[in-house]
């Protein structure tokens, strides 16, 4: 059974630059194992693989944010990816991070596995208050 599992964190105002900031504080990455970025290159939510430096990422990123276009970005840790970050042009004050890669989950002992919302929680939304942004709230969904 596929699982589609996201948080969405309202911020207000931010950039994604600095949002990735916090996350590459916590000892991820933008980079897979193979030294590759992955975002979303077009307006039509196409991803891409590119094998560039931090400050070409940075330079893409920014631009595509002060186009009003939408920024798309894996996280990784030790190379596996962790999550994706998506700043859409449709709600600028909030944040979506994909939970459903390499998705966490509670045992409970029974067939169906639910999403572990602590572990996103502390791992997603707690570093961005600690780095003083105003998180004015954030929902959780799990679609099956």
């Amino acid at each position: 059974m596929s699982v589609q599992a996201s948080l969405w964190v309202y911020l207000g105002e931010y950039r994604i630059m600095d949002i990735v900031g916090v996350y590459l504080k916590q000892g991820m990455s933008v980079f897979d194992r193979d030294n590759r970025a992955y975002i979303v290159t077009s307006d039509d939510y196409d991803w891409e693989h590119l094998s560039i430096t931090f400050d070409e990422l940075k330079g893409i990123i920014e631009d595509k944010e002060r186009r009003g276009s939408p920024v798309c970005i894996s996280l990784y840790e030790n190379g596996e990816p962790v999550t994706n970050l998506l700043k859409d042009t449709s709600d600028k004050l909030g944040i979506g991070i994909a939970c459903d890669i390499n998705r966490r989950t509670l045992d409970s002992g029974k067939w169906r596995r639910y999403t572990d919302v602590n572990y996103y929680i502390e791992k997603f939304v707690e570093p961005l208050e600690v780095d003083g942004f105003a998180v004015q709230g954030f929902e959780f969904r799990e679609l099956r």
